[in-house]
């Protein structure tokens, strides 16, 4: 069994912030806070949003990353945490390959949505020069549209179950009020 450090934090969920009728609207709500930090000229590094009826939780990526673990494999076994969770979020400004030849990957703001059921949702918008573009608008892509899942990203579920991951997670410091 290894063991990883990385950053999580808990909050309720707000649903004006985190709607919950749909994952339309949850995608854009989150689009809208990635594309709002860029904006700004912060990129927000990667992060896993873990929802639940009640709470969300965020899990920073970026330890992840640099530790070189396999990052699909952990998320996949971020699904499998023992809180209620019916979606996870890939959000954040990330590498973008344009086609499965490139080597090279681009900077752009991203929203991977996925549940249980392995519905998902996407938003991916290429940055230039790290800013938004009028240009370059957000690409939008469902599941329930029938589009292919983007490669690389999705099926967290099914490898988590498939697998028998599990996610324990250990306080460092005590909570305080």
């Amino acid at each position: 069994m290894s063991s990883l450090r990385t950053r999580v934090s808990q909050a309720a969920r707000d649903p004006e912030r985190f709607p919950t009728e749909s994952d339309e609207a949850l995608g854009q709500a989150l689009l809208a806070r990635v594309e709002a930090l860029v904006a700004e000229s912060k990129l927000p590094r990667p992060a896993l949003l873990l929802f639940g009826p009640d709470q969300v939780t965020q899990v920073d990526l970026l330890p992840v990353q640099q530790t070189g673990a396999n990052m699909h494999r952990f998320i996949a076994a971020c699904t499998r945490v023992d809180l209620e969770v019916d979606v996870v979020a890939l959000v954040g400004v990330m590498g973008l390959r344009l086609s499965r030849d490139s080597k090279q990957s681009i900077p752009a703001a991203m929203v991977f949505l996925e549940r249980p059921d392995c519905r998902w949702w996407s938003a991916q918008r290429v940055l230039k020069e790290k800013k938004l573009s009028d240009e370059l608008p957000a690409r939008l892509r469902s599941a329930e549209e029938g589009w292919p899942r983007p490669g690389g990203l999705g099926g967290w579920w099914s490898r988590g179950r498939y697998e028998g991951l599990q996610l324990k997670l250990h306080r460092d410091t005590p909570t305080v009020h």
